[in-house]
């Protein structure tokens, strides 16, 4: 099985230049990218949107998932997104709890909420239950925000995960290893802790200097992500985009 992993797309109201970049034609060329490559499934982890939440940009990226050809896709959200409006314009309303949008696919894969940076109560227990039923699988956990800090001075400092200690706790309660895919810090990073093999897909907005805690632009190549899972392992890699 290969699943395809897009994050962060940032896609802005106009089509026009921000930080040197034309959002739709990087996710465009993203696309056009991984639409060549035979796949099962794709996902993209959040902030579809570059400012809050804006419902023109869901329909335009639905739109050219279509025309794309892009099927089977899922969809979560990130801290500029809104859950209810994703879930209204890529009809995942049955996924949608309260303004968390968070739901699991058979066999083992598991999307969460972490547009506000934590997960309501709600959603923790929903997923320590499904955590706990695969405790015969390796569940593949797909959501917005790296749940360690990642080294990135200025993604740690401001825009960290709130709950580390939670998932850690209910990640424990599978005896297996368990693999999360991720964006947010737009970068490419891996972190192995515990049982957990936690993977940062980069953006395909740009990526950001990893040593500062000012704000920098490191370089504006945009990537996806690509994960081959069989009985015996897990292969990812990322791809970037030249032009």
């Amino acid at each position: 099985m290969r699943i395809i992993q897009i994050t962060d797309l940032h896609i802005y109201p106009k089509d026009e230049m921000i930080n040197g970049v034309d959002t739709r034609q990087n996710f465009l060329k993203v696309l056009k990218t991984a639409s060549d490559i035979p796949y099962n499934m794709v996902v993209i982890t959040g902030d579809l949107s570059f400012f809050d939440a804006d419902i023109e940009v869901y329909k335009w990226i639905k739109e050219k998932l279509e025309e794309y050809k892009i099927s089977n896709y899922f969809i979560i959200g990130g801290n500029h997104d809104k859950a209810e409006k994703l879930a209204e314009v890529f009809d995942l309303k049955a996924g949608l709890t309260s303004d968390e949008l968070y739901y699991f696919k058979e066999p083992n894969f598991i999307f969460l909420d972490t547009i506000k940076g934590f997960c309501s109560d709600e959603q923790w227990q929903w997923f320590e239950k499904k955590i706990i039923a695969l405790k015969d699988k390796n569940p593949m956990i797909f959501m917005h925000h790296p749940p360690f800090k990642s080294g990135v001075p200025h993604m740690d400092k401001k825009y960290a995960f709130k709950q580390t200690d939670e998932f850690v706790r209910i990640c424990g309660l599978n005896p297996n290893p368990l693999y999360v895919f991720c964006g947010h810090y737009h970068n490419e990073i891996t972190l192995l802790k515990s049982n957990i093999n936690m993977f940062i897909t980069p953006s395909t907005y740009l990526q950001i200097y990893m040593f500062n805690e000012d704000f920098e632009v490191d370089h504006r190549i945009p990537a996806f992500r690509i994960i081959d899972i069989d009985k015996k392992q897990i292969k990812t890699t990322v791809r970037y985009v030249y032009d």
